[in-house]
């Protein structure tokens, strides 16, 4: 997708008499139906405009034109137009007053919807233009996209006509057709707008009259234009066939709008509201909303008004429940009863009595904000909760936002990048929710019983720990970090054992793991030890020769003040450390790997360890090395 943005001075404020909430059309230019379903679904509930709205919003030339529409102002000249800018000028409530209108329209007569080919060639000519004005140097860009996007939709003339606009976008359709002698005394909006209709006309770069653009593109430029706006509107085309069902786009909008407002700064009225909101939807019934203890590591049922839980505690620790894999992968979770194994005792109990097909989880929260919402429902309901994974997770965010958050600013660099890391974050966990509903399906489709499937619940495991890990970063959450589990280490060393295999069989190196039987369980933090042990093991293997031998073992230990602690051993048969890098052993030093396995990662091991309340020391010699954790039992 081409998406430019123009730096411009800041656009002058527009007074709320030039936007309407339901602006009407000028000319009547239908917009098309797939683009408007993917926009109600962006904007369901949203608190501000995103990038995916917004480019929706610049793909659909019915949509851009009323943005334009309701932006002019009579007597401000405006040589310039960045679509971003104007979309900035418009309050949140006029464009999505601005989206529904038309998709209201549009159900009111379906015969006005923009043909897809219609849609298809104005955004053709959209990209078009955009490339040549890159090629050129055009100082605006997005200029250049809405003149290509308005060169084809019939009626589009006269509509740009009936507007104040002072500057020549309006000039692009106008003068399309001029012959190139004219156009070559023109400004260069529209020069780049008949080029890129000439070009896309004619497909045949060698033919096309470039109506003397500065610098000419040749051919292979112009082919590779050609070759790039192909990729781009199979790819959206597909996006906006997707779904076709405008109706029920319309109806989740107003649902997601209605429920928002009724969500106060009291969390739990948010969850009630949320509650009732999946309880009206067809097909879906019986809400439940568990909240987690962080002293106990338990989800524990909670009263939402007058709708009186059942008494119902998950552990988190080990449960295979919808409720606690939507807690920790932050996605909606969907079980069904006949679904085996994946379907854990308690998922299927609430789908009977409720005389359903099976269950959906929907986290709750931002922030430290932190529980599940259960829903039982048919077969038709769940399924479109796993389909639009995206738009309930966005509905259990707004249940759970208290306080809207403030993004805080870094100390150093670019204070926008934690925005732009909460982005990255909702995008990350899209694909690491398919790839877990995967490997769910695989899962069942092997059997619980399968040689493998040891290793599919451990890559089951890694996945939702990159999701915490992420969560993290995302929100700034230090609380999500202090979740404690009572945890088995010497499963815990078993599984790295497996997931570290690849690295050490290769190499003949003999890896054990030994632990004292009875061992009791370590309440901490999993992911921080699991993270502790995996550097020490990574560690101990480089410094091991092929052939060499690392050990793990895992003991009950008292000293002589009677109390007690779990004493965790990682041992290598490697050339030991030298006396200088040992005194600085737990530094953050530059990376040391061939001569002792010192660097960055033991500083971070370090840290780790303390903040799970234990203490790390090693020995080394010539035969080895030797590191010795100790974590305090209460």
């Amino acid at each position: 997708m081409l998406h430019v943005q123009a730096k411009q001075p800041a656009p002058t404020a527009v007074p709320r008499s030039a936007s309407p909430l339901l602006p009407t059309s000028a000319a009547g230019i239908p917009s098309h139906s797939g683009v408007l379903i993917n926009l109600l679904d962006a904007l369901a509930g949203a608190g501000g405009l995103s990038e995916e709205a917004r480019t929706w919003l610049m793909l659909d030339p019915g949509l851009a034109l009323e943005i334009v529409r309701t932006t002019a102002q009579p007597g401000v000249a405006s040589s310039r137009y960045s679509f971003a800018e104007l979309c900035g000028q418009m309050s949140l409530a006029t464009l999505k007053g601005l989206v529904s209108n038309a998709a209201i329209r549009q159900l009111a007569e379906p015969a006005t919807a923009l043909p897809d080919a219609d849609w298809s060639r104005a955004i053709s000519l959209a990209h078009l233009c955009h490339a040549l004005a890159r090629h050129t140097a055009y100082p605006a860009p997005d200029e250049a996209w809405l003149a290509g996007l308005f060169c084809s939709p019939p009626g589009i003339e006269a509509a740009l006509s009936e507007l104040p606009l002072r500057g020549f976008l309006a000039d692009a359709p106008r003068f399309l057709h001029e012959p190139a002698s004219r156009l070559r005394d023109a400004t260069p909006l529209p020069r780049l707008a008949a080029a890129a209709w000439h070009l896309l006309e004619r497909r045949a770069p060698g033919d096309v009259d470039t109506l003397s653009l500065r610098p000419p593109p040749g051919h292979e430029s112009l082919r590779a234009m050609l070759q790039e706006m192909d990729k781009s509107v199979e790819v959206f085309s597909a996006l906006a066939r997707a779904q076709q069902d405008l109706t029920g786009a319309v109806a989740r909008f107003t649902r997601a709008e209605l429920a928002t407002g009724g969500m106060h700064e009291r969390t739990i009225e948010g969850v009630l509201a949320a509650a009732r909101l999946l309880a009206e939807q067809e097909g879906l019934s019986d809400p439940l909303y568990l909240r987690l203890d962080k002293r106990t590591s338990m989800l524990e049922s909670r009263d939402l008004g007058e709708l009186r839980a059942q008494p119902i505690s998950i552990r988190v620790e080990g449960s295979n429940a919808a409720a606690v894999r939507a807690l920790f992968t932050r996605t909606p979770v969907v079980v069904y009863t006949d679904s085996g194994n994946d379907a854990s005792l308690l998922d299927i109990q609430l789908a009977r009595q409720a005389n359903a097909d099976g269950v959906a989880a929907i986290p709750v929260g931002v922030g430290a904000t932190r529980g599940v919402l259960l829903v039982c429902g048919d077969r038709e309901a769940l399924a479109d909760i796993a389909a639009h994974a995206e738009r309930y997770s966005r509905l259990g965010e707004l249940a759970g936002r208290a306080i809207p958050p403030v993004e805080p600013a870094l100390e150093a660099g670019d204070p926008r990048l934690g925005g732009r890391v909460r982005r990255a974050a909702h995008e990350i966990n899209n694909p690491l929710g398919i790839i877990k509903n995967y490997l769910a399906i695989l899962k069942a489709k092997l059997g619980g019983e399968a040689p493998i499937a040891d290793e599919l619940r451990i890559i089951h495991e890694e996945l939702d720990r990159i999701v915490r890990i992420v969560r993290t970063l995302a929100h700034d959450d230090d609380s999500l970090a202090e979740l404690s589990e009572e945890t088995d280490i010497g499963q815990l060393a078993e599984d790295l054992v497996k997931v570290t295999a690849p690295t050490w069989q290769p190499r003949d190196i003999q890896v054990t793991n030994q632990h004292g039987a009875g061992l009791p369980r370590l309440t901490c933090d999993r992911d921080k030890l699991k993270q502790i042990l995996l550097n020490l093991l990574l560690n101990a293997l480089e410094a091991t020769p092929d052939g060499g031998e690392v050990r793990l073992e895992t003991a009950q230990v008292t000293n002589q003040r009677r109390e007690r602690f779990i004493e965790l051993q990682v041992s290598d048969s490697g050339s030991g450390i030298r006396p200088e890098v040992a005194e600085q052993l737990f530094d953050a030093l530059e990376t040391d790997k061939g001569n002792g396995h010192a660097g960055l990662g033991l500083a971070i091991v370090k840290g780790l360890t303390e903040d799970l309340g234990g203490s790390i020391s090693f020995k080394t010699s010539s035969s080895g090395t030797t590191f010795q954790l100790l974590f305090p039992l209460g």
